[in-house]
């Protein structure tokens, strides 16, 4: 089944289509856009009782939703679910209205029953960024070392998604499947990234620059890691280390994200001398997203505008970025610090 699943997302069920033409039609969906829609299908189809995919009736549709939300599944995922339905839809040109009213109606109502907030990566913030950078480069450093405080300085630097940091290549993109999404360049002014393919680029490619002399530490340590790897241009920039401390092909985003929880917890350890519970506990909070928000969190709260912000992290909607500026101007002009109106513990002089 999950092959005949993946086929209805990837492939344009249609006679008038050249193989050639499906297969582009396919690359209409991102990787994990695709496993994700084919996932959520197979489910819809189990619970149907279906091997393929018929024509869906929105009540049916409307009942598997309200199933989902009973079972504790989020709004997200639910989301999700409707999605890859009209996709396998769409696939069969057949039509779907996902804004029915017993589609629409059921889900307004899941969102009223079940809010939930919003999940946020902690962000981790340029000044602990830095010195986390400072105290992976002390002493003799290992590849391991080398290849973390990298993906940590170029993620936070140009607010990258992890799938962005993993599928940079170096100086141009590698041929073939293995080649990258996006690529890493260096000069003596500045470092840049373009992104062939991203979450938002729309199919045009995008490239972001950032001044070199305000990133001595990120150019550093960029530069560490791609001699002491031996990258060349084509390859991937963020490669896989095996424990023999050989290089094994291109980094996956869980582990960009194992990369930032393990280096936070390291540093809890020991710059604040955290027991190792209570560093893993703090470290958990963090995600492969603390990167690009961590980088969002420290521009708002240095007083950057939004717009700004957008052009290093390419939101095409000020919405995200105004947030995080609204949040730093509460906490800078909060009236708690006023005196008389915070409830700050009185220092007694004797």
């Amino acid at each position: 089944m999950p092959d005949a699943v993946q086929s209805e997302i990837s492939h344009f069920n249609s006679a008038l289509l050249s193989e050639n033409a499906r297969r582009y039609a396919a690359s209409s969906f991102r990787p994990g856009t695709r496993r994700q829609y084919a996932t959520a299908l197979k489910q819809w189809l189990q619970w149907r009782g279906l091997i393929d995919l018929e024509p869906a009736d929105t009540i049916d549709v409307a009942n598997y939703l309200a199933e989902l939300a009973s079972a504790g599944k989020s709004i997200s995922t639910l989301r999700t679910a409707i999605a890859a339905i009209r996709a396998g839809h769409t696939a069969k040109s057949w039509l779907f209205d996902t804004t029915a009213p017993p589609i629409s109606l059921v889900m307004r109502g899941i969102a009223n029953a079940h809010y939930q907030l919003p999940r946020q990566a902690e962000p981790l913030r340029g000044s602990v960024l830095s010195d986390i950078l400072t105290t992976l480069a002390e002493g003799r450093p290992s590849l391991r070392d080398r290849r973390d405080a990298a993906v940590l300085a170029l993620g936070y630097a140009f607010a990258l998604r992890r799938a962005e940091l993993a599928g940079l290549d170096f100086e141009r993109l590698g041929h073939g499947e293995r080649g990258g999404t996006g690529v890493l360049r260096l000069t003596l002014t500045t470092i840049e990234v373009m992104f062939a393919i991203s979450k938002t680029s729309r199919g045009m490619p995008e490239v972001v620059s950032v001044p070199r002399d305000e990133l001595t530490l990120a150019a550093t340590a960029i530069e560490a890691w791609l001699g002491a790897a031996d990258i060349k241009p084509g390859q991937p920039v963020f490669q896989r280390i095996t424990k023999s401390s050989k290089i094994r092909g291109r980094l996956s985003g869980q582990t960009v994200a194992a990369i930032v929880k393990t280096r936070v917890a390291e540093h809890g350890r020991m710059r604040h001398g955290t027991e190792n519970c209570f560093a893993e506990f703090d470290a958990a909070r963090f995600s492969g997203h603390s990167l690009r928000v961590g980088f969002c969190v420290s521009a708002a709260e240095a007083g950057a505008d939004i717009r700004s912000i957008a052009s290093v992290t390419r939101h095409r909607s000020m919405v995200m970025p105004a947030r995080y500026s609204q949040r730093a101007d509460q906490l800078r002009t909060s009236p708690h610090r006023l005196v008389g109106v915070g409830l700050k513990s009185l220092e007694v002089n004797e």
